[in-house]
């Protein structure tokens, strides 16, 4: 009984999860707000493939940041905005026009299972791993960035260094990032 009692306030979950000493924390965050962040992106995106992939990347991002998670800070409201700025930045990125028009609208929703998880779990490592062997600027830019949600120019600015050049940098993150991942 103290156990579910221990989960049922998001708030500690968060604090929990921030602490970073508690994984169930996280998994029951995950299980409790996958589908209504799905749900949110998929009203977005308009694809459910697509809506799967932002919403992993939502939790991928919320494990990545959760030591910058505010001590009482409602992860409902964190976990909408992070997915509305991936789900923004999805539909800026020009992808979506090449997604055949077959498989936008589809309707069906995955509940997240223990393979989902686990996947999750596995790839949530090797971005992290990804990241962290980015030479030092490319990742300190690709942090500020994806992670504190910067813009080119807030980082230029705070670098000393010319918006292309951030630019650049992102950009050469990515790719890298796509070729050990592939």
């Amino acid at each position: 009984m103290g156990q579910d009692n221990k989960y049922s306030d998001d708030r500690l979950l968060a604090d929990l999860c921030r602490e970073g000493v508690d994984k169930e924390a996280f998994e029951c965050l995950f299980h409790r707000y996958y589908p209504m962040v799905l749900n949110f992106v998929k009203g977005l995106v308009k694809n459910s493939a697509v809506a799967e992939d932002i919403a992993q990347n939502t939790f991928v991002k919320l494990w990545l940041n959760r030591f910058s998670l505010q001590q009482g800070q409602s992860v409902k409201n964190y976990l909408c905005v992070l997915s509305r700025n991936e789900s923004i930045n999805f539909l800026r990125s020009g992808k979506a026009r090449n997604i055949p028009m077959s498989l936008h609208n589809d309707s069906c929703v995955q509940n997240p299972n223990i393979e989902d998880w686990m996947s999750f779990v596995e790839t949530s490592s090797i971005i992290r791993a990804n990241i962290e062997a980015l030479p030092p600027q490319r990742k300190a830019i690709f942090m500020m960035s994806r992670y504190e949600h910067m813009s080119n120019m807030e980082i230029a600015v705070k670098l000393n260094l010319s918006v292309r050049t951030v630019e650049k940098h992102i950009e050469l993150a990515l790719k890298d990032l796509r070729h050990s991942m592939s």
